[in-house]
Parts: C-alpha cells; structure tokens; sequence
C-alpha cells in the first residue's frame, strides 16, 4: 500500500468520525422535536380518518332515508311465457319466435 493510499483511507476514516458525530449531536438534539413532529403527523391522520368516516356514515345514513323516501315502487310486468320467448337469429340479428322456427 502507498503513502497516498493511507493518507486517502485516513482522511475518509476522519471524515467518517466527523459526520457520525455531527448526525449523533443533530439527533441527541433534535430528537423531541422530530418525534412530536412524527407523533403531530400520525395523530392528525387517526383524526381525519375518523371524521372521514363519521361523515361518510351519516352521509349513508342520511342517503338511505331519502332513498327510502323518495323511491316510488315499480310495477312489475306481466310474466314472460315459454310461448313468448324469442330467440337470436344469428344470420339476421334478428329476433324470431321459438314456433315459427319450426321445432
């Protein structure tokens, strides 16, 4: 190994010890502001998701009792019969009835 070499590895060991020391004073420093940022961050989230939540269920809530109010019962039609069934004339793209095709 050359002197360049060992005076290369000596000055990235040096400046290796200095920013691990400069990362350990900012962190032993900031650290209570850094976790009640986190903490801030994680609480407002819970509460947005709860109220989401709270207006989403009274939102359906409110939506079911207007559906329930507002919809008008629809009258069925009559019944279908085997005689009024109508098959797809494939060739034609049209409808025929099941007696007129002969079966």
């Amino acid at each position: 190994m050359r002197g360049r070499d060992v005076l290369a590895l000596t000055i990235l060991g040096l400046i290796g010890i200095l920013l691990g020391g400069l990362a350990l004073w900012f962190i032993l420093n900031y650290l209570p502001l850094i976790l009640a940022i986190i903490l801030a961050v994680i609480v407002a989230f819970v509460v947005v998701v709860a109220v989401a939540a709270f207006v989403g269920f009274f939102t359906a809530a409110v939506g079911a009792l207007y559906y329930s109010l507002t919809k008008k019962p629809r009258i069925a039609g009559r019944p279908i019969k085997m005689e009024n069934v109508e098959e797809l004339d494939k060739e034609r793209g049209t409808f025929r009835r099941e007696e007129d095709s002969g079966k």
